[in-house]
């Protein structure tokens, strides 16, 4: 048997591209010379550009070690050299590619010494980075203060922010965490003991990989010996890229000037991540006689849909306007269903899975997608009930959520003074009290058969705040009629702990607010925990017997379902003061990303694509309010969707 090996590129007469590309690609290939930026359209096959373009260069006798790829996951690195090797029949190892962190981490590993590190510093991970953090905190005598202090997680955050989008923390704060701004001038404390901290210790941390990396940068000789290397920088999900991302490919570009962005304004959606779309769309201020490419040819979507989508981006004013084509034959209109209410519309979704996946579709073909987390809740229960196997990309279940266990364990608790973990859950929650104090006290109340009140007389006075707060809480609960009652009386004290606990709290609170709302359809807490627990136990089961393990149905949120696509997707909840969110509705900018939200949603789908939304619905503060679709689909020509009520038969 003989054995082959690769060898490395010297060119190939053969290497035959056109025939594998549409002419807008083979024009980015041969012509994308000095700063250029390619508008990728949704399902425009961006990963084929940045591929054959790669191999065009090392065609042209272009070096590997010369050329800069960066992606944003390293998964999407080693996709794009596999299939560049596969195409060239060759190895590719000197080629630099990989995540900004990933290019980063080995160039700071030659070059440490220049900013006073030395060139064996260790990388904390965000978990180790947390924990350095926290050890800063309680150095400094914070955790002491008489008030509660943000978690570790948000002050990480905080600083990771600030350094992305190259601004102070205090700005961050005001703009993204003004719920913590009385600790401001404490969390600049913490901040600057963490940085001290990791420099005595020869350690950073992610966020530092890229601090560093652009520190070196700004020294003159740095900045010229690596833009000299790297002749041709090209770069991935442009507009996802922040400022100091952009920063770094500026020095990086700066002598050659071959910079090749491939990206899709209209998909840009991560501003919470400290994405700058204004990267994208100042390129061709910023970077002098860019070229800039369109890629419209869209090869995923039906034209139905693609009318649709095409028609909810033209909306957007700051934007380089774009027309995506179908190649695909044509299909059904995507359909706008009116329900009833979220129940009518968990059975709805979960009937109409059902029946697709009985014509044919697989479950993992299916999607549904929302704007927010806690709009899932009800069709969790939906196809829970149905035995319909699903998994939540990017996340848990609805009822496995941190949160929304924090808050059932005081329930669970009450009704069930046994549930040892539930307690414990419940009790760790207060000031002063950590699982293993609550392990301890737990303890004293089994073992040593004591009472609530003669384990409160033993305690510190810092845990026995927290130990009271509690037990007032759990007498409070007894006297609640209602699960929902109960639930709004834990939400008066567990509002703050989000707050301080979580990122994105709002988004938490929806989750609790949603989660009260159910518990009023049910007259005890006993009946409502039982039924959750019931819920739990159609868990891994599927709704026929030839279902595949891994054919499941997907739910996701839309910032979660970007880059993928299904053959039939859901959008769910799609009604105003949902759909923008409302924080969007006072800023133009904001407006623009929730809009990109709805086209980013809608191209995830290759033939079949399902708007719902209620037209009434149970908010928390206001009762049952008549809602109506998004004003996002009243802006949308008629011709573009099929409307439909939703009939229950009897």
């Amino acid at each position: 048997m003989k054995n082959y090996e690769l060898k490395p590129f010297t060119g190939d007469s053969t290497f035959n591209y056109k025939k594998n590309l549409n002419p807008q690609q083979i024009k980015v290939i041969e012509e994308a010379d000095g700063p250029c930026l390619v508008l990728a359209g949704a399902g425009s096959g961006k990963t084929r550009i940045l591929i054959y373009r790669l191999a065009y260069l090392l065609n042209q006798g272009v070096y590997p070690e010369n050329i800069l790829l960066v992606t944003f996951t390293n998964k999407a690195a080693l996709e794009m050299i596999h299939r560049s090797e596969a195409l060239m029949n060759s190895t590719l190892s000197k080629l630099w590619a990989g995540t900004f962190h990933h290019i980063g981490n080995l160039i700071l590993r030659k070059e440490a010494p220049l900013i006073d590190y030395t060139s064996n510093f260790t990388i904390a991970d965000t978990a180790d980075a947390c924990d350095l953090i926290d050890d800063s905190v309680q150095e400094l005598g914070i955790f002491n203060k008489d008030k509660l202090f943000p978690k570790k997680n948000i002050i990480y955050n905080i600083r990771s922010l600030a350094d992305n989008t190259q601004k102070d923390a205090e700005e961050i704060i005001d703009e993204f965490y003004p719920y913590v701004g009385e600790y401001t001038p404490y969390i600049k404390k913490v901040l600057t003991h963490y940085a001290k901290k990791k420099k005595e210790a020869n350690v950073m941390d992610f966020d530092d990989l890229l601090i560093n990396w652009l520190k070196l940068l700004n020294i003159d000789q740095v900045c010229q010996r690596y833009s000299q290397l790297f002749r041709y920088v090209m770069i991935d999900e442009y507009q996802d890229t922040n400022k100091l991302q952009f920063k770094i490919l500026q020095k990086l570009s700066s002598y050659y000037k071959n910079i090749l962005a491939v990206g899709d304004d209209a998909q840009s959606i991560y501003s919470f991540r400290g994405a700058d779309i204004k990267n994208l769309l100042d390129f061709p201020r910023v970077f002098k006689n860019a070229k800039i490419f369109k890629l419209e040819t869209n090869y995923r979507s039906t034209p139905q849909v693609l009318s649709l989508a095409n028609e909810v981006i033209a909306r957007n004013i700051n934007q380089f306007p774009k027309k995506l084509q179908a190649v695909k034959e044509s299909g059904e209109a995507p359909m706008a269903i009116k329900a009833k209410d979220v129940y009518q519309q968990a059975k709805f979704v979960g009937q109409r899975v059902i029946a697709l996946h009985n014509e044919g579709i697989p479950l993992k073909e299916m999607a549904v997608l929302f704007r927010s987390r806690f709009q899932a809740l009800e069709l969790e229960v939906e196809l829970l009930k149905r035995n319909i196997p699903y998994v939540v990309r990017g996340g848990v279940r609805f009822f496995e959520q941190a949160h929304i266990k924090d808050v059932l364990s005081y329930l669970k608790a009450l009704i069930n003074p046994k549930d040892e973990l539930a307690f414990k859950r419940a009790l760790s929650l207060h000031k002063g009290i950590g699982r293993g104090f609550a392990h301890k006290i737990w303890g004293e109340m089994t073992k040593e058969n004591k009472s609530l009140s003669e384990i409160e007389k033993t305690l510190p006075k810092r845990t026995k705040e927290g130990f009271n707060h509690f037990a007032s809480i759990m007498e409070t609960l007894k006297q609640s009629t209602t699960p929902q009652k109960a639930i709004t009386e834990i939400l008066k004290f567990y509002k703050d702990h989000c707050y301080l606990s979580f990122e994105r709290p709002e988004d938490r609170i929806l989750d609790l607010e949603e989660l009260s709302k159910m518990a009023a359809r049910q007259s005890s807490i006993k009946s409502f925990v039982t039924d959750l627990d019931a819920f739990e136990s159609f868990k891994g089961q599927s709704f026929t017997s030839t279902t595949d393990i891994e054919d499941l149905l997907i739910l996701s949120t839309i910032h979660q379902a970007k880059g993928l696509e299904w053959e039939t997707v859901f959008i769910i909840g799609f009604s105003d003061y949902d759909f923008p969110h409302p924080k969007a509705l006072n800023s133009k900018e904001s407006m623009e990303e929730e809009r990109r939200l709805f086209y980013v949603a809608s191209t995830r789908a290759k033939s079949l694509l399902h708007i719902v939304y209620p037209e009434q619905k149970q908010t928390f503060k206001n009762g049952l309010v008549i809602t109506r679709a998004s004003q996002f689909l009243h802006e949308l020509p008629k011709e573009t969707y099929e409307e439909y009520d939703l009939v229950e038969n009897r």
